[in-house]
C-alpha cells in the first residue's frame, strides 16, 4: 500500500473541489433547493477525501485512538457514500423538474430505504456486521457490506431513469450531463472496491463533482433564467440540427398581447411574473416533440416535431385555452393574450432567417387581427 499515492489522490480531489467552492462563493447568489444539494455533496466529499487517507495511515497503527479513528472515519466514509447517493437522486430530479412537491412525494421509499441503511451504519460501530476493527487495529469488511454496494447501484440506476425519462417525455434539458458526474466516479469505486489499498474513490467523485458543474454552467447558458426555456443561443443550435434532419418541423412564433400595458400598469416585476406564467402554459402544454425557446423580450418560438399542421393547430388551441383559464381564475391583476403564426420548416429553401421572417409575419397578421377585434 502506498500511502504516499493515497494521500496525493485524496489532497488533489480536496483541492479540486476546494477550488470549485471558491470560484462558487465569489459568484454566488441566493441558493436554490438544488444548489443547497450540490453544496452538500460537495461538503461530503471534500471531507472524505480528508479522512479516507488517514484511515489508511492508520489501518494497524496501535492505540485505542486510532481504533476510534479508524471506525468512525470508515463509518463517516460510507455514510457519505450513502447519503450522497441519495442526494444526487434528489439533485437531479430537483434540477430536472424544478418541484420541491414532487421531492416530496414521489421519492418516500427511497428516502426509507436510505434512513434504515444509514441507521445501521450507526449500529455497525457496536456490532461490525458490514466491516470491523480488529484487536490490531485492521479493518476488514464483512459479506454483508454488498448490500449496501447494491443501495448504491440502485441509486445510480435510479438517477440514470430519471434522466432518460425526462428525456423521454419532455426533451428540455435532454443534455443532462449525468454520466459527466457518474463516469468518474464508476470507474475510481469499481478499482477501490476491486483492488484494496487503491484509494480513487474520491478522486473520481471530485472529478464528477468538478465536471458536472463545468457541463451545467455551460448548459445555463442556453437556458432562459427567467422562464427556464431555452434561449435564442440554443436555437440556433436547434435549427442546425433541424437542417440536418430529415423529420418534419413546424415552428410557431408567440408574441404576448398588451405586454407593455402589464409593465407599464402594475411594474416589471409583474411582467416578469406575466412571462413566467405564459412560459408555464407553454410547457404544460409541450409533449416530447416540442422544443420552446423564449426568444426576445416577450417573444417565443414553439418547434414542434410532426408531419401534421394539425397537432400544431392544436396546441395553439390548448395554450389560447389555458390562458383564457388563468384569466378567469384572477390570481394575478394583469391579463395573458397572445399573438401566433405559424409556418413549415422546408429545408430545400429555407435558411434560417427566411423562416422565422415567416412565422414572424404570420403572428403579426394574427396580432392585427386580435387588436381589430379588441378595437385597439
Amino acid at each position: 500500500m502506498n500511502l504516499q499515492a493515497i494521500w496525493l489522490a485524496n489532497i488533489v480531489g480536496f483541492i479540486l473541489i476546494g477550488f470549485l467552492f471558491t470560484s462558487r462563493f465569489i459568484t454566488r447568489t441566493e441558493a436554490q433547493s438544488e444548489e443547497k444539494i450540490f453544496n452538500t455533496l460537495m461538503w461530503l466529499a471534500m471531507i472524505a477525501c480528508l479522512v479516507e487517507p488517514l484511515t489508511f495511515t492508520l489501518d494497524g497503527k496501535p492505540g485505542v485512538l486510532c481504533h476510534w479513528i479508524n471506525l468512525l472515519g470508515a463509518t463517516y466514509l460510507y455514510f457519505a457514500n450513502g447519503f450522497g447517493s441519495y442526494l444526487f437522486c434528489l439533485y437531479v430530479d430537483e434540477a430536472l423538474y424544478q418541484d420541491k412537491e414532487r421531492i416530496r412525494t414521489h421519492y418516500t421509499k427511497l428516502r426509507v430505504l436510505s434512513g434504515t441503511l444509514l441507521t445501521s451504519l450507526f449500529l455497525n460501530i457496536f456490532f461490525g456486521f458490514y466491516f470491523y476493527i480488529d484487536e490490531n487495529n485492521c479493518y476488514h469488511r464483512q459479506p454483508l457490506i454488498y448490500v449496501f454496494y447494491v443501495y448504491l447501484v440502485i441509486c445510480v440506476i435510479l438517477s440514470i431513469y430519471i434522466v432518460a425519462n425526462y428525456r423521454f417525455n419532455y426533451r428540455k434539458k435532454a443534455f443532462f450531463p449525468i454520466f459527466m458526474f457518474l463516469g468518474p466516479i464508476l470507474v475510481g469505486s469499481i478499482l477501490q472496491m476491486a483492488f484494496y489499498g487503491l484509494s480513487l474513490a474520491w478522486l473520481g467523485t471530485a472529478i464528477g463533482i468538478v465536471a458536472l458543474y463545468m457541463s451545467l454552467q455551460n448548459q445555463r447558458t442556453y437556458v432562459d433564467l427567467l422562464t427556464g426555456l431555452f434561449n435564442r443561443m440554443y436555437l440556433e443550435h436547434f435549427m442546425y440540427s433541424v437542417e440536418n434532419d430529415n423529420a418534419t418541423y413546424y415552428g410557431i412564433m408567440l408574441d404576448m398581447n398588451y405586454f407593455k400595458d402589464i409593465n407599464d400598469t402594475y411594474g416589471h416585476t409583474a411582467g416578469d411574473r406575466a412571462l413566467v406564467a405564459a412560459s408555464q402554459i407553454l410547457k404544460n402544454n409541450a409533449d416530447k416533440n416540442c422544443t420552446l425557446f423564449r426568444f426576445a423580450g416577450d417573444e417565443f418560438i414553439i418547434m414542434i416535431k410532426t408531419d401534421s399542421e394539425h397537432d400544431v393547430v392544436h396546441y395553439e388551441r390548448c395554450v389560447r385555452g389555458d390562458m383564457k383559464r388563468f384569466n378567469e381564475r384572477k390570481d394575478e391583476p394583469f391579463t395573458l393574450s397572445a399573438s401566433m403564426g405559424h409556418s413549415k420548416f422546408d429545408r430545400e429553401h429555407d435558411t434560417e432567417d427566411d423562416f422565422l421572417k415567416r412565422i414572424d409575419a404570420a403572428m403579426y397578421e394574427d396580432k392585427q387581427r386580435i387588436h381589430r377585434e379588441d378595437g385597439r
